[in-house]
């Protein structure tokens, strides 16, 4: 079952790019995004005397389907398509839970996972800051060019980076690698 559901998942990203208009990621109707806990990552259950869990379901103007080659049918969820995308909403709605499960989409998920089939082309990296990060000759210059005591910024170097430095060196890292998709939180 496992290996059917990795070919599933596999055969999922290669149809990202075929779609029209192309996918950056799938996110399935009935999928559990939640974990149980931030130190875990088994799927959330509802517990006796606390609200039910809400499956993911799609935004009409959303949805799109998809063939899952193993389980000989289709399955509906929302597309993301290529480009700029803003993911919005109030507190404690699920943005954040919804990127998560969205970055994480590069790699196979085993099956009762919850977020087996959501899946994300494999050039998306999650771009974060990391105060405190080393870097070593990143070029920075098209987010900062203009740093106190004129350090340069073409071959940025430092042992203990700023937020806003390290998250614009990892940027200019994901693009060097390849990356065409950027996920921020």
């Amino acid at each position: 079952s496992h290996v059917y559901a990795v070919e599933d998942q596999s055969s999922l990203r290669r149809q990202l790019s075929s779609h029209n208009p192309p996918l950056l990621s799938f996110v399935a109707d009935g999928s559990i995004l939640p974990r149980s806990s931030g130190a875990e990552d088994t799927p959330l259950i509802a517990q006796p005397g606390e609200p039910t869990v809400v499956p993911f379901s799609s935004p009409p103007t959303l949805s799109v389907t998809l063939n899952l080659p193993n389980q000989n049918r289709t399955v509906t969820g929302m597309g993301i398509r290529d480009g700029v995308t803003v993911i919005v909403g109030g507190g404690f709605h699920g943005k954040s839970t919804l990127l998560t499960a969205v970055q994480l989409g590069v790699y196979d998920k085993v099956p009762g996972d919850g977020r087996e089939l959501i899946v994300t082309r494999d050039d998306a990296v999650k771009v974060r800051a990391e105060d405190g990060r080393q870097l070593h000759s990143v070029d920075i210059t098209p987010f900062i060019n203009n740093l106190p005591f004129g350090r340069s910024t073409s071959n940025f170097t430092s042992r203990d980076a700023s937020g806003s430095t390290s998250q614009a060196a990892n940027v200019m890292e994901a693009l060097e690698i390849g990356s065409r998709a950027l996920i921020f939180d």
